[in-house]
């Protein structure tokens, strides 16, 4: 008879390894299963934020990933017209006030190396193909290097990031969800000095943004996301490969990189925002990070949200296996607490990107963040996500306190 492992993670980035570190060292039998050797590239903006720092701080890897990233204690947010907000990141309680650049080629790997190094088990290059309830277990097929491959386990957790394919060919997704669309590159050789975290709403379609991460004093992560739904979609460019282009080929884009050279390819890449309305569990499943939409809808950030997800998955199930319980009711509770974690920052954010349709408004907002203590420290925090701020706010409450900031009220 094979092996029955208590959980197979589909996916090895900071979702599912974060959660196989988290449920190893706890004494569980966990199999973690990617499609890819690693180490290996993962095209993202690379930013990682205090709330990450937290996380990778608890799994005792926080020194090795400060000593191959770019620290930066600054965020800039820059409106269509230029105009510029600055602000340090806030200092809170046990969390760091700074943000680290790290490219995911280097950090993926770390936390992998960690979830191995506490006891987890690891095969690759494994596609997964199906999963399939069974009576007390889950059986999940794939092939690795062109041939079938088993595995069972009392639970699964799909860890699968943007990539929708498995969710839909299971049932979980009823419907290909809507997504961002990005793209980035790497440069370097850059003369100018970028010591912040730059967000970019100048040249690029709205609602859309723009990003700057410098990963060294002389490279950086730059790239755009697309918002193309609804209205948005009759005059979004059809790829965000080409609308990198017209912001790489903007004026302040090249003056900030003038000198540089384009290291890396472009790289296109969807992005799902969707947790408000996507599903986090099934019949002894659950869907954590990205795989549950669970990447901010304003900034685009993900590798935090992915990585306290599934610390609680881990300490959900962990609480399972002690009461032996792996019913829907077990698992709903799991939702409940995804919900009360994240459900109003979602909403607020989806609401929040309406602003960006119209660029005379967002030209507003940002001068008034710009000149509000109140404003800026609303928005810093709803950018690296402090529900204290936030919550017992309605999103109509938020949006007012803005319009009420701005230039000329």
């Amino acid at each position: 008879m094979s092996e029955i492992y208590d959980v197979v993670i589909v996916g090895a980035g900071p979702s599912g390894s974060t959660t196989a570190y988290y449920l190893a060292k706890e004494g569980f039998n966990v199999l973690l299963v990617d499609k890819f050797n690693f180490p290996r590239d993962k095209t993202c903006g690379d930013g990682l934020t205090p709330r990450a720092l937290h996380i990778l701080d608890e799994m005792g890897i926080l020194d090795k990933v400060n000593q191959v990233g770019h620290r930066l204690d600054k965020l800039e947010l820059i409106s269509p017209k230029g105009h510029r907000a600055i602000a340090l990141f806030p200092k809170k309680e046990n969390m760091c006030d700074y943000v680290l650049v790290v490219p995911r080629l280097i950090l993926d790997n770390i936390i992998l190396e960690r979830a191995l190094a506490s006891g987890a088990n690891f095969q690759t290059p494994v596609r997964v193909t199906g999963i399939e309830q069974e009576k007390n277990t889950v059986l999940v097929t794939g092939e690795q290097r062109a041939k079938a491959i088993t595995f069972r386990a009392r639970m699964v957790i799909y860890a699968t990031g943007a990539n929708t394919k498995l969710l839909l060919n299971t049932g979980l997704l009823k419907k290909m969800p809507q997504m961002v669309l990005a793209a980035r590159a790497y440069y370097d050789g850059i003369t100018s000095t970028i010591d912040t975290v730059q967000c970019r709403l100048d040249n690029v379609p709205l609602p859309g943004y723009g990003w700057v991460f410098p990963v060294s004093d002389t490279s950086a992560n730059v790239g755009i996301g697309l918002f193309r739904g609804g209205l948005a979609s009759r005059w979004m460019p059809k790829t965000a490969h080409s609308a990198f282009d017209t912001f790489i080929q903007s004026s302040p884009l090249q003056k900030l990189l003038d000198g540089a050279t384009q290291a890396s390819p472009i790289k296109g890449f969807p992005i799902r925002v969707d947790f408000a309305r996507s599903p986090s569990f099934g019949e002894r499943t659950m869907i954590i990070g990205e795989a549950a939409g669970l990447v901010n809808p304003v900034t685009g950030e993900g590798i935090d949200y992915g990585m306290e997800s599934g610390k609680m998955a881990a300490e959900h199930l962990t609480h399972m296996f002690a009461i032996g319980d792996f019913s829907l009711k077990q698992l709903t509770a799991f939702d409940k607490l995804l919900r009360k974690r994240y459900q109003q920052l979602f909403v607020l954010c989806d609401r929040l990107r309406l602003l960006y349709l119209n660029p005379f408004l967002v030209n507003q907002v940002v001068r008034a963040v710009s000149r509000s203590e109140e404003l800026m420290n609303l928005f810093m925090n709803i950018a690296i996500e402090n529900q204290n701020v936030y919550q017992g706010f309605a999103p109509s409450t938020i949006v007012k306190v803005i319009f009420e900031g701005m230039p000329g009220r």
